[in-house]
């Protein structure tokens, strides 16, 4: 880890990691590339705008606003719902195997252990 601060300070690689990721990810920085700057009160700016964390909220908004969402998160929601819940109410038990007559038994050379079968 102190060799990818070390590249990262020296402006080698970009070092970025995500919030609920423990790991991070190293990309090359290619000098080539044209450098963009971006002023420190634009970037507070950014990261106080609190977004909601439902998507139906945040979709309520725009078309508040006069916006069209680009999904619906609604009808996605209802959809996964009916699907769930449609799936548990056709779950079938299944039934225990047992030994009955007809069962082949491998375990021919241990008689012992299938004497309360054999009926």
């Amino acid at each position: 880890m102190e060799d990818l601060q070390a590249l990262k300070a020296a402006g080698d690689i970009w070092l970025l990691s995500s919030f609920n990721a423990q790991e991070d990810i190293a990309y090359p920085n290619d000098p080539k590339l044209p450098r963009i700057k971006v002023d420190d009160d634009l970037k507070k700016c950014f990261r106080k705008i609190e977004l909601p964390s439902n998507m139906v909220d945040i979709e309520k908004y725009l078309e508040k606003n006069g916006m069209k969402p680009a999904t619906d998160s609604a009808r996605r929601s209802v959809m996964v719902q009916s699907l769930v819940g449609s799936s548990n109410c056709k779950e079938k038990k299944k039934k225990k195997p047992e030994i009955s007559k007809r069962t082949k038994l491998t375990n021919a050379h241990l008689p012992e252990l299938f004497e309360n079968w054999k009926n």
